[in-house]
């Protein structure tokens, strides 16, 4: 397995490399905290979604969410609406805003990244090309 004896070795070495990868990308969320721009994401791929469950996805505690989406709220990023299925909850989507916002937070890690992979060689472009699958499978349902 490329010189990792076993599975474990692999997933240490992933896992110290996307905490790394990540700490160099995350200044490019044009002035949004990692965990706000994180909830974002979620809001606008699972959304309407209820607080609760948006708490889940984060990993987060239910005060620490409701003040993420307050934030949001406020930014204009997402909208609140009543749940017709119980009418104590509420739902939150993003707004056009919070899409522009969050596009655009990618694209400016997506350049980040690309000056970043301009220092490889083509055969680690083509070993990271070949590996995005089996990471994105890693990622699914988040």
């Amino acid at each position: 397995m490329n010189g990792y004896r076993n599975s474990a070795e692999v997933a240490a070495q992933l896992a110290m490399v996307a905490g790394r990868l990540n700490r160099r990308i995350r200044p490019a969320g044009g002035g949004i905290s990692h965990g706000t721009l994180s909830a974002l994401a979620t809001i606008s791929k699972f959304g309407p979604i209820r607080l609760a469950e948006l708490a889940t996805k984060e990993v987060v505690s239910a005060p620490s969410i409701t003040r993420l989406v307050a934030d949001l709220e406020k930014r204009g990023y997402v909208s609140r609406t009543t749940d017709s299925q119980d009418r104590r909850a509420f739902l939150i989507e993003s707004t056009a805003s919070g899409e522009a916002t969050l596009a655009a937070a990618r694209e400016a890690r997506a350049v980040l990244v690309a000056q970043l992979m301009k220092e490889l060689q083509p055969s680690d472009l083509e070993a990271i090309a070949t590996a995005l699958p089996a990471l994105e499978k890693l990622t699914k349902g988040i």
